[in-house]
C-alpha cells in the first residue's frame, strides 16, 4: 500500500508539472505571436496522464530500487518527449518538445527548491529563468 500511495504522489506532481509546462509553452508562444497547436483540453489532459504516469513510475522504480541511478532519469524524459512527439506530430518540432522539458525541469526544480526550504536557490532558478526566457522572447519577436 505504502508503495501505490508512493507511485500515486510522484504520478501527481509529475501531472502537476507536466501541465504547467504546456500552459507556460503555450504562454511563450503567445507572446512571441506564434501559433502553438493544442488538442482540446480533454485530451491534453489524457496526453499529460499517460505521460506523467510514466515518469511518476520511472521515477518510483529509480528511488526505490537504484538509489544511486538518477543518470537513469533521461530515459523517462525521452519518452514523455516521444509521447509528445507523436501525440502532435504534424503541428509541432523539435523545438517545442525540448521546451516543454526544459519547462517541467524549471519548475521541478523551482518548486523541488521550495519544498526543501532553499528559498534564495529556488528565487535564483526563476530569476534566471525569466531573464532568459524574457531575451528570448524579446528576440523572437524582433524577428
Amino acid at each position: 500500500m505504502q508503495s501505490a500511495l508512493h507511485i500515486f504522489e510522484l504520478w501527481g506532481l509529475a501531472f502537476v508539472t507536466l501541465c504547467l509546462a504546456v500552459l507556460l509553452l503555450a504562454m511563450v508562444f503567445a507572446l512571441i505571436e506564434d501559433d502553438l497547436t493544442l488538442h482540446n483540453l480533454g485530451k491534453e489532459t489524457l496526453i499529460a496522464a499517460v505521460a506523467s504516469l510514466i515518469e511518476g513510475a520511472s521515477v518510483w522504480v529509480v528511488v526505490t530500487f537504484i538509489p544511486l541511478g538518477a543518470r537513469a532519469l533521461f530515459i523517462p524524459a525521452l519518452i514523455v518527449g516521444l509521447i509528445y512527439k507523436v501525440t502532435h506530430l504534424e503541428d509541432w518540432g523539435r523545438y517545442e518538445i525540448i521546451l516543454l522539458l526544459l519547462f517541467q525541469l524549471v519548475i521541478s526544480a523551482f518548486g523541488a527548491c521550495l519544498a526543501f526550504g532553499h528559498f534564495a536557490a529556488a528565487l535564483g532558478i526563476l530569476f534566471v529563468f525569466a531573464a532568459c526566457l524574457g531575451v528570448t522572447v524579446a528576440f523572437m519577436r524582433g524577428l
